[in-house]
């Protein structure tokens, strides 16, 4: 069965709330899609919360969102390209809804600071819409 976009985001706020990273919430709710069971989702994004390693770094949805689309491609190295180019693609369309911010320190601090909530909202809807199209 694929989820509908309803779906993925309720399911998201709910792990949300049982503590999982950002990644994890994103990662965990495409398995329909990538065909990772809810454990193999949740360790294989552990480690990218809080700008991967908490280093504020690249936010965690981006980085959850390349992994999924990778999925749609075949196991195979010369596959690398155009999952690169892909990843780009999506992270280009989560920049375009954060005002080009895509790193945690600057997307959590100052006055235009945006919750994690909606973050991970966004990027299921457009990561969703992605492979929709693809």
């Amino acid at each position: 069965m694929i989820h509908d976009i309803d779906f993925r985001i309720s399911r998201a706020m709910q792990l949300r709330k049982e503590g999982y990273n950002c990644a994890q919430c994103v990662l965990m709710v495409f398995d329909d899609f990538t065909g990772l069971d809810s454990a193999s989702a949740c360790r294989a994004a552990s480690g990218l919360g809080a700008g991967v390693g908490a280093m504020k770094e690249l936010c965690g949805v981006p980085n959850a969102m390349a992994i999924v689309q990778g999925f749609a491609l075949p196991a195979e190295a010369p596959a690398k390209v155009e999952s690169m180019k892909r990843a780009g693609e999506l992270l280009r369309l989560f920049g375009e809804s954060t005002g080009g911010r895509l790193r945690c320190a600057d997307l959590k601090g100052g006055p235009n600071a945006i919750p994690c909530d909606r973050l991970i909202c966004d990027g299921i809807r457009i990561l969703h819409d992605f492979i929709s199209r693809s």
